[in-house]
């Protein structure tokens, strides 16, 4: 028997190492402890621990720095100096990439045991439509409608709306948005390595961003974060979701921005699913309609006070009217008509996500996706968007995929078993 290479772990109290042991025997080697009992390790590496993961991953990086995580695990186990923050930093990226490897692998198990492709289109499409539509009575409405108080045109223009009102129990509600930090500047070329498959955007002064997208679902009282490098993957994740929780039945409601690219997306994966709608967030768009009488009008005044009955119009989905409305403000008011123009093609062409906001508040229907938008900050801005700070695309989006795991409430589940269940959570 013969001493070998001591196993290095690095734990919840405190770095250890493990004598290990090889059985000679001639020329053979019967037992190796190392081989025999020990998951490998690379050169430099140290097994880590569940305890320390959740203590270092959990409890540390994805709340504050990597060096004030390494100071704080190594004095909480006394020992100053023993895990530095390089160390953390490819440790917490390990996890992150294990985690969105087993969450692509297992999507593609459930959609091909579903019977769709690999993009989550079914093979049979009929098989998934329902015919009987999930939405709220039509007496239900009429109530919400009556107590609006709205004149009979005003009436008559409201129940023309296109948008329907779904019915809450039967609903899965779905925010998703794109979240980007910047981009950290390579100054080596192997640190490339881990960008090379993840989108950027460069503004015009040359600064780069890294993309991730943020998903957030919500089904009566339960609830599910998902954190992805792309919008179709992301879509790709919720699919087997849905199908995981028997979900696929409920209708699937969108709540978005006006961002084109997302929206296709979104309809481009669902397209074979009947019980899909899009709400466009009440925020984002009384925020374009601001935006663009600035930049029509002119002077303040005028614009708040076109502002202040656009807003009036388009919260009772009265797009028709809205249209009306821009197209008869006078010239004398107007610094460049062409932004009218562009505001006015911006409400027809969301002009099917836009619904009458009164009624769905009256019905206790969501008409924002601030949720979504609240996501985004715990999974994402509130960690990696501080001044100063700047990530490579595979730190931002492991650090996210951690934090997600968090919010799921599945972490000691995946460092014990490294497997995810995809099931609501309460």
């Amino acid at each position: 028997m013969k001493n070998v290479w001591p196993y290095r772990v690095d734990g919840e109290v405190g770095r250890i190492e493990f004598p290990t042991y090889r059985v000679i025997q001639g020329e053979m080697t019967p037992y190796d402890s190392a081989r025999e009992l020990f998951p490998p390790l690379g050169c430099w590496e140290r097994y880590e621990t569940r305890g320390f993961k959740e203590l270092a991953f959990i409890r540390g990086v994805t709340e504050t720095s990597y060096n004030k995580t390494a100071l704080w695990v190594n004095r909480i186990r006394h020992q100053p100096g023993a895990t530095g923050s390089t160390t953390l930093r490819v440790g917490a990226e390990r996890e992150g990439r294990k985690v969105l490897a087993y969450l692509e692998r297992t999507t593609s198990e459930i959609l091909k045991h579903a019977g769709c492709d690999d993009t989550g289109q079914p093979l049979d499409p009929t098989s998934r439509r329902t015919k009987e539509p999930l939405v709220m009575s039509a007496e239900f409405v009429a109530e919400a409608i009556a107590a609006c108080h709205l004149t009979a045109d005003e009436r008559a223009e409201v129940e023309r709306n296109p948008v329907p009102y779904e019915h809450p129990t039967d609903t899965v509600n779905v925010s998703i948005d794109d979240v980007v930090v910047k981009h950290q500047k390579q100054h080596r070329a192997h640190l490339n390595q881990d960008s090379d498959n993840v989108a950027h955007e460069e503004t015009n002064s040359g600064r780069k961003y890294v993309h991730d997208t943020i998903a957030h679902l919500q089904h009566q009282e339960h609830s599910y974060c998902i954190a992805g490098p792309s919008v179709p993957a992301v879509l790709r994740i919720l699919l087997g979701y849905l199908l995981t929780n028997v979900l696929l039945g409920c209708r699937l409601q969108f709540f978005v921005d006006g961002q084109k690219t997302l929206q296709a997306a979104i309809f481009k994966a669902f397209a074979w699913l009947s019980q899909i709608g899009m709400i466009l967030d009440w925020y984002h768009l009384e925020d374009k309609c601001a935006r663009q009488l600035s930049l029509a009008m002119k002077g303040a005044a005028l614009r708040n006070e076109a502002l202040a009955e656009l807003s009036s119009l388009l919260w009772y989905g009265r797009v028709e009217s809205a249209k009306a409305f821009l197209h008869r403000l006078p010239d004398a008011h107007l610094k460049n008509p062409d932004e009218i123009r562009v505001l006015i093609e911006y409400l027809e062409r969301n002009r099917p996500s836009i619904p009458c906001y009164a009624v769905r508040k009256h019905l206790g229907l969501r008409n924002s996706s601030n949720i979504g938008e609240k996501m985004n900050d715990l999974l994402v801005s509130d960690r990696q968007k501080h001044h100063g700070m700047s990530w490579s695309a595979g730190g931002s989006m492991a650090l996210a995929a951690l934090e997600a795991l968090k919010r799921n409430n599945e972490y000691q589940h995946w460092f014990e078993y490294h497997e995810i269940d995809l099931k609501q959570v309460a």
